[in-house]
């Protein structure tokens, strides 16, 4: 009977040292694990959207490198020919002014003259003709 008591009381040990350790082990470990890799998650989730922004912030900037530098308003007049108008303005920075500008122009010249905005890298100027 003392060799029975002896082994329960080794295995009733045992198990309470696994337990004690299992839970150590789910406390610090484990715990401390899942608590890094929800952490992980996140750091993961910002990483990815500050990587989206960067890449559309590049793209936007490539196409914005692309645009033109100037618009220039070209002048064709009846029969098609490029014609030089004296006292206009045809070199403009933005396309919005160059739109501007060459609405105006059409409604003040009417059918004598078409106006066509173009985009340039450079301003060109054109040689003056005597209309």
């Amino acid at each position: 009977m003392e060799v029975d008591k002896v082994i329960e009381y080794v295995l009733i040990t045992a198990i309470r040292l696994l337990s004690f350790f299992s839970k150590l082990v789910e406390q610090y470990v484990i715990n401390n694990f899942l608590e890094f890799v929800r952490t992980f998650e996140h750091v993961l989730m910002v990483l990815t959207v500050v990587a989206f922004f960067l890449i559309i912030i590049y793209m936007t900037m490539k196409q914005l490198k692309k645009l033109p530098k100037f618009y220039v308003i070209e002048v064709e007049d009846v029969y098609g020919k490029k014609t030089v108008v004296d006292g206009l303005r045809i070199n403009f920075t933005t396309f919005t002014a160059a739109k501007s500008y060459a609405q105006f122009y059409s409604n003040l010249y009417g059918e004598q003259y078409k106006f066509r905005i173009v985009g340039r890298n450079r301003i060109l100027n054109y040689p003056r003709k005597n209309v």
